[in-house]
């Protein structure tokens, strides 16, 4: 009798465990919840992206180490980013030195638009590898020279008004956004959530895609 109900209770486990193992992903999404792993924002942020597409923001700062290990994880979520999603790098501004390293953002956007110099990746490996102090002009024309850019492209870049429209844009998105620290993903405008708010990165790229469908759906 004893060895029938172990029998018959190890079959039930063997099939609960087979049945969890095979919930949908669609079920599993259901999990995230408002407060634990995102949450709301009132007022939401203008998006910039066509309509019928997702607009999802990475908030950043080139000092920020979380931010540099988060790098894989957002290469990972680009290689399969559905079509319908328009993908932005904003960089936070919460104090001087983080407005100045988001004018370096941007000089190296404007400077590399097609991302093909690999700019964006350099310029985190300078900070957060080789620890280099870039907080001025003169030090900023200096890294740029050595990836092949004059000086007379970095300062039309930092004088011009692609420039401005782009930090008013890091502005508006820092202040709606409420960001007190980073890295911080905003899905659409609505939604804010980051990796120590989910626990870890994989959940937070699921978390993204949960986001990016119930947006896709409105």
């Amino acid at each position: 009798m004893k060895r029938t109900l172990s029998h018959t209770l190890g079959f039930m486990m063997a099939a609960l465990f087979a049945l969890t193992g095979c919930i949908p992903e669609a079920s599993q999404a259901q999990d995230f919840k408002e407060g634990t792993h995102y949450v709301t924002l009132s007022p939401t942020i203008p998006t910039q992206a066509p309509a019928g597409k997702v607009e999802v923001i990475d908030l950043f700062w080139y000092g920020c180490p979380h931010c540099y290990s988060l790098e894989p994880t957002i290469d990972k979520f680009l290689s399969n980013k559905p079509d319908n999603v328009v993908f932005q790098r904003v960089p936070a501004t919460l104090s001087p030195r983080w407005e100045y390293h988001a004018k370096l953002f941007y000089v190296g956007q404007m400077l590399d638009p097609d991302g093909a110099k690999r700019v964006h990746t350099k310029i985190f490996e300078a900070l957060q590898k080789q620890r280099r102090k870039i907080n001025d002009d003169d030090a900023m024309t200096r890294f740029f020279a050595e990836l092949g850019f004059t000086s007379d492209q970095v300062k039309n870049a930092l004088n011009s008004m692609e420039m401005k429209a782009m930090m008013a844009r890091a502005n508006e998105v820092g202040i709606k956004s409420k960001a007190d620290s980073v890295p911080i993903i905003i899905v659409n405008g609505k939604y804010r959530t980051s990796p120590s708010m989910v626990g870890s990165e994989e959940t937070l790229l699921q978390v993204v895609d949960y986001l990016v469908k119930r947006e896709a759906q409105q």
